[in-house]
């Protein structure tokens, strides 16, 4: 049996891709041993544009903190706009630093907004 890491649709073993969201399928005893692994994860990061949370990620990672993308975007529903949020989690003893280094960019954001006005 195969599951979708995203949306968590399970399938059966000859389909490759979750037909909801695109991403490509595991196995389950997989997305167990990722649930296992990113048990304690504090989400430190929410927004829903996806460049926005791969922005953060490639921050905490040049940082040496290591980060997963969690998108949980409902694509059943053909509207424009945007339907759900994405996160950033980190490992939990990682946290206080993660959310130092975000602050620092939305600064550099107000800053930068600032000079441009």
């Amino acid at each position: 049996m195969k599951i979708c890491p995203n949306c968590g649709f399970e399938y059966e073993d000859s389909i490759e891709y979750c037909s909801d969201c695109g991403a490509e399928l595991i196995l389950k005893e997989e997305s167990e041993k990722l649930e296992e692994k990113y048990k304690n994860w504090i989400e430190v990061f929410s927004t829903p544009q996806l460049y926005e949370a791969e922005m953060v990620k490639t921050n905490l990672e040049t940082a040496g903190i290591e980060s997963v993308i969690l998108e949980q975007k409902d694509t059943s529903f053909p509207l424009g706009g945007e339907l759900g949020e994405i996160k950033v989690l980190v490992p939990e003893y990682r946290e206080e630093e993660a959310r130092m280094i975000i602050e620092k960019i939305g600064n550099q954001k107000e800053d930068y907004s600032e000079d441009n006005e």
